[in-house]
């Protein structure tokens, strides 16, 4: 599933450390830990204790994790957790907190008791751990948990991994926690029977037939069902638990190796060597790509390898989709399997990471919606190649019975003159196809033509307007527009609103760390400006230089001063990191709000603004400034 991760990850705002517990209530039995949960990073060589980190020294390095669901994408750092849970009376006692995602390295268990000042029994898990500190022999993690009816606990947790760090954290009742992975183990059992079924019967297929596509499909189901044993954790737990690097690099390595098979696999069975020349270029990349990571993989990995892979797996899928969807378009009946079957995979997934990052309420069905997926993909592929095969047994069929019909036709002699005129109306009605279809294709190639041309108009017409470098508006984009609201609010009496902003010594920022990180700059502050306008009638624009123009129709001056302290905050918040070391940004606004008079020229509108942000450069920079009060 780490596909997906850098176009699905929220990310983590860090915000203030803040006090909230977990009421457990009578009558349920399974509660997710969404809120009240603070988070504490750990610095290198730093190894903290429990008592360390909830000392009143390290209180203000404590933050509050606002999502459901914990994911911190390539932290690699020893990651704190706690939070408080208190159960109401009529509570059961017995607890036991889950974690349901086994690519963790070390996760230390930590209850304490505030009320007494002491430590509960805690545990430990993960993969780096040996299997008998498991309290169950479980591929999730889990930790029994005695509470007290009314009484506050604190739980502490230490985790560390070098892979995807997740934590859907889950406090349920004893007997509710073991009915749940009872039911995760039926439903692991049936996933990896189907893909072990599918795996020795398309291997038997490719021992009695010898076509190759069955051995070719065969190794992409085994190497699925070695990357679904190092997902879920069913491989470390049981296969190779004793083996320290399957448990260390098993993750990332079958994740490679499953794309690699699957690209041989496409190039194989659709025959891509055959096919557009595009198509073919595009897999042999991708073959030459996977073989590479299929390789450093298998090697500790830096973080940005792992994000690589990342970014390969997504282009990768939208790739398969989009040569499937191509064949499809040029007829190629078996490439709708696959099509089905990478749409259906891709859907899955990502509705499984929707889950795990707590956008979605999650269940049984789509927790284990990734694995599904693959089930039904499975099964799709199998299917089509059954087709492919009856399509071929067919070929063969009508040529042995189009050549008994030309041997009957030899033996035919009398009916030879017959059979000229036939052949002859058969040559003809041939070539009138033959010349509609090329009319057709000409049409079509046409038709094609007109088409590019109008989306390359609509490309051009949308560059002449756009900044090249902040993907904004330009500076005659914003001329035009503003002498139109200029107009319009003349005509209906409604106010109208510019907002001049400047960034803060931009020059130094192009003396101290250079032109490029001026554009990045630039880009940065677009973006932010761009990010807090949501209607559709308002407008940013680069002004020129460092300058940026905000136009507001139909807003007051209260209005437009609050949009423009958004816009100061927003551009202060950017957190901008050039070669190690943090580039701070600030913007100076002026504002001009009110009724256009049709008696006044736009020039002075625009030079109150001017004015205006002018006022707010000498009074000290990084504020607003209105225009009256300039």
């Amino acid at each position: 599933m780490s596909w997906l991760w850098a176009v699905l990850a929220l990310g983590w705002a860090p915000g203030a450390a803040h006090a909230g517990e977990l009421l457990l209530q009578p009558g349920r039995a399974t509660v997710a830990v969404d809120r009240g949960v603070e988070v504490l990073i750990e610095q290198p060589g730093e190894n903290l204790t429990p008592d360390s980190v909830l000392a009143s020294a390290l209180a203000g390095r404590w933050q509050a994790y606002p999502r459901p669901k914990i994911n911190l994408p390539g932290e690699r750092r020893p990651v704190w957790v706690r939070f408080d849970v208190r159960p109401q009376a009529g509570v059961a006692a017995d607890w036991v907190l889950g974690i349901e995602w086994p690519l963790l390295d070390k996760v230390d268990f930590h209850p304490y008791d505030p009320g007494a000042g002491r430590w509960l029994p805690g545990g430990q898990g993960g993969l780096d751990r040996p299997a008998s500190s498991r309290t169950l022999k479980d591929t999730a993690l889990s930790f029994p948990l005695t509470l007290t009816p009314g009484q506050r606990t604190t739980v502490l947790l230490r985790v560390h991994t070098h892979t995807q760090l997740s934590l859907p954290l889950q406090l349920s009742q004893a007997r509710a926690w073991q009915a749940r992975r009872y039911d995760y183990g039926v439903a692991m059992g049936l996933l990896f029977g189907i893909l072990g079924v599918m795996f020795l019967y398309n291997l038997s297929l490719y021992v009695f037939t010898r076509e190759s596509s069955f051995r070719t499909y065969a190794g992409y189901l085994l190497s699925i069902v070695a990357y679904e044993l190092a997902v879920t954790g069913v491989g470390p737990l049981y296969l190779w638990g004793g083996n320290a690097w399957m448990k260390a690099r098993g993750y990332e390595f079958f994740a490679t190796t499953s794309f690699l098979a699957a690209t041989i696999f496409f190039r194989r069975f659709l025959k891509l060597r055959n096919e557009a020349p595009h198509l073919n270029r595009l897999n042999q990349g991708l073959l030459v790509f996977w073989v590479v990571m299929s390789v450093l993989t298998a090697f500790p990995s830096p973080v940005w390898l792992v994000h690589t892979v990342t970014l390969g797996g997504i282009f990768v899928g939208f790739a398969a989709v989009y040569t499937a969807g191509y064949l499809v378009w040029q007829g190629n009946v078996l490439a709708r399997y696959f099509l089905i079957a990478w749409i259906a995979i891709i859907s899955a997934t990502f509705v499984t990471l929707l889950s795990l990052m707590g956008a979605i309420e999650g269940g049984a069905w789509i927790d284990q919606s990734q694995h599904l997926g693959f089930v039904i993909e499975t099964v799709l592929l199998s299917m089509a190649l059954a087709e492919r095969i009856k399509r071929e047994r067919r070929s063969k069929e009508a040529a042995q019975l189009e050549a008994l019909e030309l041997a009957r036709e030899v033996d035919l002699e009398r009916d030879e003159k017959l059979r000229a005129q036939e052949h002859a109306l058969t040559v003809q009605r041939e070539a009138n196809e033959a010349l509609e279809l090329r009319v057709l294709d000409r049409t079509g190639e046409l038709k094609r033509t007109m088409e590019n041309l109008e989306l390359a108009n609509r490309e051009l017409a949308k560059l002449s307007v756009t900044d090249a470098l902040t993907k904004v508006h330009n500076r005659r984009y914003f001329d035009d527009t503003l002498r139109k609201e200029y107009d319009r609010s003349a005509r209906a009496g409604s106010p109208l609103a510019l907002l001049l902003a400047d960034i803060d010594f931009f020059k130094s920022i192009n003396d101290s760390v250079g032109h490029l990180a001026g554009d990045e700059c630039l880009k940065l502050v677009a973006n932010a400006l761009a990010g807090c306008v949501g209607r559709s009638t308002d407008l940013v624009a680069r002004y020129g230089g460092e300058e940026f123009a905000v136009v507001l129709p139909a807003t007051d001056e209260s209005q437009a001063v609050e949009i423009a302290q958004r816009l100061r905050c927003a551009v202060e918040d950017i957190q901008f990191i050039y070669r190690g070391q943090r580039v701070p940004i600030t913007v100076s606004l002026g504002v001009v709000a009110r009724v256009a008079d049709p008696d006044r020229p736009l020039a002075d509108f625009i030079h109150q603004a001017d004015q205006a942000l002018y006022a707010a450069k000498n009074a000290g920079r990084n504020r607003v400034m209105l225009a009256d009060a300039a």
